[in-house]
């Protein structure tokens, strides 16, 4: 009988709300973070060198929640390869490069590529490191292609412009340009070691790289003008 009224009596134990521990997933955010932390790595230790354990440290994530949005190290390359060069595109769509002046288009696209690599070290080494694999990564990309073909389209109708202007020649490839652009804004700084200590001259100081700047113009320009 006491032992049924003990029963009767025990307090049913309180079921309130449980306070959760974790805070709700954000996809977006964790990807973002996971790719930040892998463009570091593979920048500094390129994809033989790269490790995935230090790019999941980086990110503050899990091994897990990584190969969740990433298969593998082969498919997260690839991802830093096309946001590093979609960055690139993305920001260049900014550059105004209409007007009724195609020298001024072309000399803010010069201005722009100039900067855009000095300011991003990460790129230059990715694509440095992607060349010596002979582009077998970039290669499974169908991204960076067709980027690529709005760049072209874009410099084609600058030139078509400044050629109905009589201002530029009429007979100008614009891949051919635009690599030759690429070359002058990047070689001091793809070598930029090698080239100081060969002519003594620091070729990151600011008075030489405006002074760069300032020359890669004239040769461009001298080479479109008709």
């Amino acid at each position: 009988m006491a032992e049924a009224q003990t029963r009767k009596t025990r307090k049913a134990p309180v079921r309130g709300k449980r306070k959760l521990s974790f805070k709700a997933r954000n996809p977006a955010d964790t990807k973002e973070r996971i790719l930040n932390a892998a463009i570091k790595e593979f920048s500094e230790y390129g994809f033989l060198g790269a490790r995935v354990e230090r790019i999941v440290r980086g990110s503050g994530i899990s091994m897990r929640m990584l190969y969740h949005y990433f298969k593998n190290k082969e498919s997260l390359y690839v991802a830093v390869l096309e946001r590093v060069y979609q960055e690139v595109r993305i920001t260049e769509q900014q550059v105004d490069l209409g007007g009724s002046n195609p020298e001024e288009a072309i000399g803010r696209l010069i201005d722009f590529t100039f900067a855009h690599f000095a300011e991003n070290p990460d790129l230059i080494n990715l694509v440095m490191a992607e060349n010596l694999l002979k582009g077998e990564y970039l290669k499974r990309s169908e991204l960076v292609p067709s980027m690529s073909r709005q760049l072209q389209e874009s410099m084609k109708e600058i030139l078509d412009q400044g050629a109905k202007k009589g201002t530029f020649r009429a007979d100008i490839d614009p891949v051919q340009l635009w690599i030759s652009i690429f070359s002058l804004c990047w070689t001091h700084l793809s070598n930029r070691h090698t080239l100081s200590w060969m002519f003594q001259t620091d070729l990151s100081e600011a008075d030489w790289l405006a002074a760069r700047r300032d020359h890669v113009r004239q040769v461009v320009l001298a080479y479109l003008r008709a």
